[in-house]
């Protein structure tokens, strides 16, 4: 060979070999190539998972160096876990020096608390705000203040009693570390901060005998300046009287006095507030607690105690007439800045409305208060007040009814009044996906203040990651604290769609229902239209075989059965309630029971899906024969028992004036439960949108035969 050729061959294939070498040592792995440098902390988790501590911890620093912000903070926070006690003390600080949020503080804080560093601890939380930052860290600071003897621990004790509402975390901290005289004992030696403190815990244990006795002495504290005026004592002060003494109409006219006596302060709203309350509980004093509401609204210092007055003089209307309601609504409406806080008001006022025939007021109300309730409160009225035309209890027309239901479409969290809406518009199929799939209107995102684009397209890593290196158990936690970073909805139907996979090869519930409320909240937040893919995680069909094989067995659509569990249980076998009822069908065991011994079975599980959509699933089927085949009756009945249903079926024919029928969804309106009334309207909704999901054509159906139209 030539050996110029042989040289030029040689070069070439050298070139070639290290053209190959530096290609593999380029290429990245799958997960690297997705997520960046965030892939280290993923790597670092299955590496501690195999056991190899050494090569996570070489992760999780490369994380720290060059990963997005919670990437990496993740892995600092890891890193607090590894090596001798010196080493995750100064990972500890480190943590917190480069991330300076409560979070970090508090893990850093628990780990200083393990070697008992207490010096640390008091140095990196001297800039604590006790108005707004966790029990569990101020609590630590208060610790180890006390343990160094230091001359704040005290002022500061006191500060964080009288900052905030009292939680089980004072409590503790209070039974377990703050020591106290005898304060029953006349000659014992205390502080008023002291006797503040313990008077505070009282009410907390709703002892309100001992802190009624004791209210005049914390009065007094004040009077004389050896206290400062404070919010939450004065408040507590007006529940000791609300609820230890009987004498209202006479403690009324004294916090009325206190009120003139305090009104300079911050202690006057309550001080009103309490006049008000105490007024309204002597009944037959209506002006008066009339008054004594403005004046607390007059003297709020925040929305938050604004909202609170007008609701109670909302409410305190109720005894004296409906007028007196409307006018109250009508006065203040524009005045209160959160809507969704007075929906229960409205919800006793549209019963109160429907029962006592007062129609005309409902146009009068909707028109008054759309642009200050909340959407959902303004759709109800116009469906109300459309409803009511049609059925000729009030004076409108054609026009009138669909202007209604139009506005009735613009629900933002009520699916129910959409789904009725549509059904009584008459819509057709391409009308009616373009409601149901729409985003609610209003903006629910909620973004934190240090929202950035940034820290969004991090928080979607992190998220994302724990599905794709497979850590479904970290995904939800991370969830809950992240999900109002802005993350783009298709990070919860992602999320969703994964954990469900996860549940159904694992059977694992857990996973199930995280999946299911992840897909609710995407739908909450979405800004666009969602597809009947992701319409399909919100409303899954899980247990699809059981559920229509007895839905078939027991002549019942099987969609109302799918609503019936999702409602009842999320599709959690495991589940049970705090009343006690078990299972996917949340049936409470004598029913259970009853219903068994009627199949004939002699053992059951309420925990295993089939004996509980078996049995469920009769009990629903009894129910709808003994509501004369009325599924809407059989579900009030299913939630509050059919005695009472059939007392209040009586109680509404009478108000409407009817003999034997009246529609359906005024009835639901008029339901006295509100549990009852808003688990009528989910189970009507969400039946519509699985009879949607499987057969768009056939949705206006199952509404008609729901209402039995």
């Amino acid at each position: 060979m030539d050996p110029a050729a042989f040289v030029k061959r040689t070069a070439i294939t050298l070139s070639f070999l290290f053209f190959l070498s530096t290609l593999s040592c380029s290429t990245k792995k799958p997960g690297q190539e997705k997520f960046g440098p965030d892939a280290d902390y993923f790597i670092g988790l299955q590496m501690l998972k195999d056991g190899n501590e050494k090569g996570a911890r070489t992760a999780f620093k490369r994380c720290v160096k060059k990963g997005s912000y919670y990437a990496a903070k993740k892995s600092a926070e890891s890193l607090c876990s590894f090596g001798n006690l010196q080493e995750r003390n100064l990972a500890a600080l480190d943590l917190i020096q480069k991330y300076q949020d409560k979070d970090s503080l508090l893990i850093a804080v628990k780990q200083l608390k393990a070697s008992d560093e207490r010096g640390k601890i008091v140095e990196i939380t001297q800039n604590l705000n006790f108005e707004e930052d966790k029990d569990e860290l101020i609590k630590i600071r208060l610790e180890s203040l006390k343990e160094l003897k230091s001359e704040n621990y005290e002022k500061e004790v006191y500060k964080w009693f009288t900052s905030c509402k009292i939680s089980s975390l004072h409590y503790q901290f209070y039974r377990d570390t703050y020591k106290h005289p005898d304060f029953e004992d006349e000659e014992a030696s205390y502080t008023p901060q002291q006797f503040a403190i313990n008077y505070r815990i009282e009410l907390y244990k709703r002892n309100y005998t001992y802190t009624f006795a004791q209210a005049e002495k914390m009065i007094e504290y004040f009077r004389d300046g050896s206290l400062p005026s404070c919010s939450f004592l004065a408040s507590d002060i007006g529940k000791s009287y609300l609820y230890g003494s009987v004498d209202f109409a006479k403690n009324a006219a004294y916090f009325n006095d206190l009120a003139q006596e305090f009104k300079n302060t911050p202690m006057a709203y309550y001080f009103y507030f309490y006049t008000g309350r105490l007024y309204d509980k002597a009944d037959f004093y209506f002006s008066q607690t009339q008054k004594a509401f403005e004046a607390a609204i007059e003297s709020s210092s925040n929305d938050e105690q604004k909202d609170n007055a007008i609701w109670y003089l909302i409410n305190a209307s109720q005894k004296v007439s409906v007028n007196s309601i409307i006018n109250n609504i009508e006065k203040y409406c524009t005045e209160w800045t959160n809507p969704d806080y007075f929906d229960d008001i409205f919800e006793m006022l549209i019963s109160s409305l429907l029962t006592s025939g007062n129609w005309n007021a409902f146009y009068d109300i909707y028109t008054k208060v759309d642009g200050y309730a909340s959407n959902e409160v303004v759709a109800q009225f116009a469906y109300i007040y459309a409803r009511l035309l049609e059925e000729g209890l009030t004076q409108g027309n054609q026009e009138s009814i669909k202007s209604a239901y139009k506005r009735a479409l613009k629900s933002d969290s009520s699916l129910y009044y959409k789904v009725m809406a549509c059904y009584r518009l008459g819509l057709n199929k391409d009308e009616i996906e373009s409601i149901l799939t729409s985003p609610y209107e209003r903006n629910n995102k909620n973004y934190d203040k240090d929202y950035s684009e940034e820290k969004t397209q991090s928080a979607k890593n992190l998220l994302e990651g724990y599905a794709y290196f497979g850590f479904p158990e970290l995904i939800y936690p991370a969830w809950q604290e992240l999900y109002k970073k802005g993350l783009p909805e298709e990070t919860y139907f992602y999320l969703a769609d994964f954990l469900k996979k996860v549940s159904d090869n694992s059977k694992d519930s857990e996973f199930y229902t995280q999946a299911l409320r992840i897909a609710c909240r995407g739908q909450i937040i979405s800004e666009r239209p969602l597809s009947i893919d992701e319409l399909k995680l919100v409303y899954p069909k899980d247990f699809s075989e059981l559920i229509e094989k007895y839905a078939k067995e027991y002549e019942i659509n099987p969609n109302i059965i799918y609503a019936l569990i999702r409602s009842e249980s999320i599709f959690d076998p495991n589940v049970s309630s705090t009343a006690g009822a078990v299972g996917l069908s949340q049936l409470m065991e004598f029913t259970a029971a009853d219903m068994a011994r009627k199949l004939k079975l002699k053992e059951y599980s309420l925990t295993d899906p089939e004996d509980s959509i078996k049995i469920g699933g009769y009990y629903l089927s009894e129910l709808i024969r003994r509501c004369d085949n009325n599924e809407l009756l059989a579900f009030c009945s299913y939630n509050a028992g059919i005695t009472k249903v059939r007392r209040w079926v009586k109680s509404s024919l009478i108000g409407f004036g009817k003999k034997n029928t009246m529609p359906l969804d005024l009835f639901l309106e008029t339901v006295p439960y509100s549990e009852t009334r808003d688990y009528g309207k989910k189970l009507v909704s969400a039946a519509a949108m699985y009879e949607y999901l499987e057969n768009p054509d056939n949705f206006t159906s199952i509404v008609k035969d729901l209402m039995k139209d």
